[in-house]
């Protein structure tokens, strides 16, 4: 079995960064933290996103659709057809996983930057806590530990 987190630094511009495997993607994928997450919140951060229920999972991957659509929509393009919701993650290439400050709950969050097909210049970005989709939309530097109950019309979660 792969190592969940490789290549640990804190050499470079975060105060700690690395790899970290990502099972959706079967591959691993950049990590970095913010100020003061420590590599025992990476951790479970990363735990957290290889646990993703199926349930969760296909929960995103309608809502990456969403997306997709909306923008191709946007741009005038013919809208994407999938066969099933987890075929758009063909079209996702992850960037990395961005681990936040701790807040007050010390859950773990999946806070990630990930590129996709239909929007080169923004990519996207995804935001889960608490078996919940949170965010999915451009990529915007969102607060992951924001509230989301009234969602935006450029959050497609």
């Amino acid at each position: 079995m792969e190592p969940l987190l490789k290549d640990i630094t804190t050499e470079g511009y975060w105060p700690l960064q690395g790899q970290v495997y990502c099972r959706l993607f079967d591959r691993y994928i950049d990590f970095s933290v913010e100020d003061t997450a420590t590599i025992e919140y990476v951790e479970r951060c990363a735990t957290y996103l290889n646990a993703l229920s199926d349930e969760l999972i296909d929960r995103l991957c309608r809502a990456c659709i969403r997306y997709c659509n909306s923008f191709l929509e946007q741009i005038g393009e013919p809208e994407k057809k999938f066969g099933e919701p987890r075929d758009v993650l063909k079209l996702i290439a992850p960037a990395s996983l961005i681990v936040p400050n701790i807040e007050d709950l010390d859950e773990p969050v999946v806070h990630m930057e990930l590129n996709c097909e239909w929007e080169i210049e923004h990519g996207m970005e995804w935001i889960i806590r608490d078996n919940r989709v949170l965010y999915v939309g451009a990529f915007n530097g969102e607060d992951p530990w924001g509230e989301y109950l009234d969602k935006e019309f450029w959050n497609y979660a």
